[in-house]
């Protein structure tokens, strides 16, 4: 005797195990807190690099959160006074803000570090021909094709039958 056909065939779902890990829930239900908690990283990040040292874009403290007022772009004819030209500020909510005009005062003598080792310069040292950093002389290189002094940073050492300094410039 054969066997009896299944009466439900119609209306028959197989179960399935079906794995959710992190990954699926990262893109569904949490999307909007995890995209938020990387944007928030970013954003922290850039400003952190704003400020470094390393850029040549070192300062003591930037005023962030003051309630500076941001100005609307206005179109200005191009002029050759320099002494207009200001470096725009990025706020805490990054938004550009105009710099504070401060009286110019005379600063005393800062020290300079070495951008290399970060040793502390004593006495006025040659810069970088590329980034115009401040150096000592156990990191200054001499580029062999062009004789720039240039920074570890905007020099590379080739390797062929012997060690040679090669700037950006001349790769």
């Amino acid at each position: 005797m054969p066997k009896r056909t299944f009466p439900f065939d119609d209306s028959f779902i197989p179960q399935a195990k079906i794995h959710i890990g992190n990954k699926e829930v990262e893109n569904g239900v949490m999307r909007k807190d995890k995209m938020k908690a990387v944007y928030d990283r970013t954003l922290n990040l850039l400003f952190l690099g704003a400020k470094n040292v390393q850029n040549n874009n070192a300062m003591e403290k930037m005023d962030t959160g003051s309630g500076s007022q941001t100005t609307p772009p206005h179109h200005h004819h191009l002029t050759t006074d320099t002494s207009k030209l200001h470096q725009m500020l990025l706020t805490s909510r990054g938004t550009l803000a105009k710099p504070t005009v401060t009286p110019v005062r005379p600063t005393p003598m800062v020290q300079s570090a070495c951008v290399g080792c970060h040793r502390v310069l004593s006495s006025p040292r040659p810069s970088c021909s590329y980034c115009e950093c401040k150096l000592c002389d156990t990191c200054l290189r001499i580029c062999n094709f062009c004789g720039g002094t240039f920074c570890p940073k905007c020099s590379l050492l080739v390797y062929l039958q012997e060690e040679k300094v090669v700037c950006l410039s001349c790769c």
